[in-house]
């Protein structure tokens, strides 16, 4: 049975928070649930993880590239929606594992491939010359108030 759109977005999101990590402190924690997630209990499967995800850590050190970027985010895009497709049921600890690998990230990491965006930290979405901005919020959202600051004025 294909995987129902938020469970694409969750992989998709998930594909490009691992490559995010790739070049930060956080990669080591990521890679480590990652191949844990991935391992599912089989020693042999999590090695192959980390194998795979040492690989992708190697060539984005050495790209500066967006085709290599998005090659990676789409390679593992499609793994963890495998994943999910497999096993349904580690939606709840896929989504923990990126909520986890993005606060490790630094604060100013915001990764954009395919239109989409993972960011670790607050993004504002805004149009200008008469375009449309518009967007999927998957996460937590807040209304401006008192405690957020809202669109600057200017």
């Amino acid at each position: 049975m294909p995987l129902v759109e938020g469970l694409l977005a969750l992989a998709s999101l998930a594909g490009q928070t691992v490559v995010a990590a790739a070049a930060t402190d956080a990669w080591e924690a990521a890679k480590g649930g990652v191949a844990r997630l991935l391992g599912r209990g089989d020693p042999k499967q999590e090695q192959l993880a980390e194998q795979r995800l040492e690989e992708t850590h190697k060539q984005l050190a050495g790209a500066d590239s967006e085709e290599t970027r998005a090659t990676q985010v789409e390679r593992w895009t499609t793994r963890l929606a495998d994943l999910l497709e497999e096993d349904p049921g580690v939606e709840a600890d896929l989504r923990e594992l990126v909520r986890e690998i993005q606060e490790a990230l630094p604060g100013e990491m915001v990764s954009a491939v395919d239109h989409s965006v993972a960011a670790a930290r607050d993004i504002t979405i805004t149009a200008s010359g008469g375009a449309v901005a518009a967007g999927v919020i998957h996460g937590d959202v807040a209304p401006p108030g008192p405690h957020s600051p809202g669109p600057a004025s200017g």
